[in-house]
């Protein structure tokens, strides 16, 4: 096996091992399991290291670049794993972003805050959003 050949193997064999963390990643927070969301995170933060290393090594060649068949193929199949990986930490970014939201209402109802206090003013202070409006001040 030829050391750019083993490289497209590697970077593919450690996005497959990331899109899989994801996928756990995901799962946890669905069943809001703190420990397997710290498992996945740790695992991911190695995966992300070592992609780091291997992807300075083996950058992505450009579309257009003059490549045979089976190494166009190779990374074609790259390219869809990093798209598939991109869309899952969206996902598990938008899903961590929407409990985090809902358990921060929960708090302010529980408080007795209304919504909009923890908006930030024009100022950089947090504050009461209907309030802090421009308009409003004047």
């Amino acid at each position: 096996m030829t050391a750019p050949h083993a490289a497209r193997s590697d970077l593919r064999a450690l996005l497959e091992d990331f899109d899989r963390v994801l996928a756990s990643e995901y799962d946890a927070l669905r069943r809001r399991d703190t420990a397997a969301l710290e498992d996945a995170v740790q695992t991911k933060q190695h995966l992300v290291a070592a992609l780091g290393t291997l992807g300075g090594r083996s950058p992505l060649p450009p579309a257009d670049a003059d490549l045979s068949p089976e190494e166009r193929a190779e990374w074609g199949q790259i390219r869809a794993l990093l798209a598939r990986c991109a869309l899952a930490n969206r996902t598990n970014g938008a899903a961590i972003d929407a409990s985090r939201n809902f358990v921060t209402s929960l708090i302010d109802l529980m408080t007795g805050r209304r919504p909009g206090e923890r908006v930030y003013d024009a100022r950089g202070r947090l504050g009461d959003g209907e309030r802090s409006r421009a308009w409003e001040r004047v």
